[in-house]
């Protein structure tokens, strides 16, 4: 080899469709789509429910085809079948090209929308905004007006895991915020001084990790339970969740990927010829 010779890079291996699984609690799921606007998110969830239905309506029509017990109704439905499959097939197409996928292909699957990243607003009132606005760091678009609401925004977060640790969390606190004036009432009704004391203890203490949970939550994304909140979806995904023969599959496919990668030979560094020193 000549020492200017450069080395062929390595050939690389095909690459295959690439696939986004997340976790939903015990289950799998693929990602059929991520949309990351508000609009087209409302559009698509719009079209998918629409085609759906449809989908759902010829569905209906075979098996009325099937069952049918005249000669006469039987041709009379396929008829109307054709006419609903043809329309069907015509916005399906369209469909796909705008979000590409078919319909058909997850009408009779579980599926659902898991979003992954928010936009947290506060409802506030006047004067907080005005405090907000004369903060150093305030920038003009944190705050909007919607109709009579002030909505000033909080936090944005962004990642499966945070969006999913938010809304657990703020349920958390939204229990002990219901057990807390639940005690109060009981509080307020008690008859003796030992249940008075019993359900003061249990205010106390419920007092104390509704404070603690608030402050955490007030300090990490400016969510706290004396304000109201609006949620923006900035992204969400589509997904199928996956049956146990496909999660087969693919646990299949990572051991024969992992398997692959263990048996493949380690690469070596491309080693250059060293020039003959020359001799006068």
């Amino acid at each position: 080899m000549s020492t200017t010779d450069t080395p062929a890079a390595p050939a690389e291996a095909p690459k295959g469709p690439v696939i986004e699984l997340i976790p939903l609690g015990q289950n799998l799921a693929r990602v059929v789509l991520t949309i990351s606007n508000q609009g087209s998110l409302a559009r698509f969830q719009q079209e998918l429910q629409t085609l759906g239905q449809h989908f759902g309506r010829i569905q209906q029509l075979q098996q009325r085809i099937q069952a049918a017990l005249t000669t006469v109704e039987r041709d009379a439905l396929i008829k109307v079948g054709e006419a609903e499959v043809k329309d069907f097939n015509e916005k399906d197409a369209v469909f796909a090209k705008v979000w590409g996928f078919n319909v058909p292909a997850v009408a009779n699957r579980q599926s659902t929308f898991v979003n992954t990243a928010l936009r947290l607003f506060a409802v506030v009132s006047e004067e907080e905004a005005a405090k907000a606005r004369a903060d150093k760091n305030f920038k003009e678009e944190q705050l909007v007006i919607r109709g009579d609401r002030r909505l000033l925004q909080t936090a944005e977060i962004r990642g499966l895991d945070l969006v999913v640790q938010f809304d657990q969390f703020a349920k958390v606190l939204q229990a002990r915020r219901d057990a807390f004036l639940q005690l109060t009432e009981l509080l307020k009704r008690a008859t003796n001084d030992e249940e008075k004391a019993r359900i003061q203890a249990q205010l106390d203490q419920t007092a104390e990790l509704l404070q603690k949970g608030n402050t955490e939550m007030a300090n990490s994304v400016g969510y706290s339970i004396t304000h109201n909140y609006e949620v923006e979806v900035l992204e969400s995904k589509f997904v199928i969740l996956l049956n146990q023969e496909e999660v087969n599959q693919i646990q299949g496919l990572f051991a024969n990927a992992q398997q692959q990668a263990a048996a493949a030979p380690a690469a070596e560094a491309p080693k250059l010829e060293k020039k003959a020193d020359k001799k006068n």
